[in-house]
């Protein structure tokens, strides 16, 4: 009997894997479908409409609501153009790895904090034709500290779909309670309203530096 048992078992356990796979993923008559065109699967990723940030970054996505071709394919990616003293703020991926290639710029400093029992900031310097990777659900950051140059590099992620969450956007949710002690700050009202009116740019340290250095560079 408990042989029996155990054959049911693996058979339902086999037969809900199946489904799920099947659920999952598209299947070859349905791409062929819902992609008839050979150009389906090309997507010029300079092309797309940018979005700009405070903080000096240029960012060009192309996941699964851009180029439909993507799905479940479990790749996408995004073009990034970062300014001068400027920053893709701390962020993680839930749903994807990423890997990044620098097409062209110096002094790219890259850094992803591990989960709590582990390292606290793994940080690197890289410039053109070098790669860096930050693994699924780490928080992570770039920020491009050369005085005279942008620095271009293409993200590369593990998912048709990968999720972003900013983490200084996101935790601006919470209630003034719950930040004020992250902040060890009682006065979070007016924390609030001068972010609101002080929203980020470049970074001011940055900057300083490179007037010292004899560079111009707008906050």
């Amino acid at each position: 009997m408990k042989a029996g048992a155990f054959g049911v078992f693996f058979l339902l356990a086999g037969c809900l894997y199946m489904v799920s796979a099947m659920e999952g993923e598209t299947t070859l008559a349905e791409r062929n479908r819902r992609f008839g065109s050979a150009s389906d699967f090309v997507f010029n990723l300079k092309g797309v409409s940018a979005d700009f940030t405070r903080a000096g970054a240029r960012i060009q996505g192309g996941d699964v609501s851009k180029f439909p071709a993507l799905d479940n394919l479990g790749v996408s990616n995004t073009l990034f153009t970062i300014k001068p003293c400027g920053m893709n703020l701390p962020h993680y991926h839930p749903r994807a790895t990423e890997l990044i290639y620098v097409i062209k710029g110096q002094d790219l400093t890259v850094a992803f904090a591990e989960e709590n029992s582990g390292r606290s900031a793994v940080v690197n310097v890289v410039g053109e034709g070098d790669n860096a990777v930050f693994p699924q659900g780490l928080l992570h950051y770039q920020i491009n500290l050369n005085c005279e140059h942008e620095v271009q590099f293409l993200s590369s992620l593990s998912s048709h779909d990968p999720g972003v969450v900013t983490v200084p956007d996101r935790m601006f949710g919470f209630d003034d309670t719950a930040l004020a002690v992250v902040f060890n700050n009682p006065r979070m009202k007016r924390f609030r309203r001068q972010r609101l009116t002080n929203l980020r740019s470049l970074s001011h340290q940055c900057i300083a530096d490179c007037r010292r250095k004899g560079y111009s560079i707008a906050a």
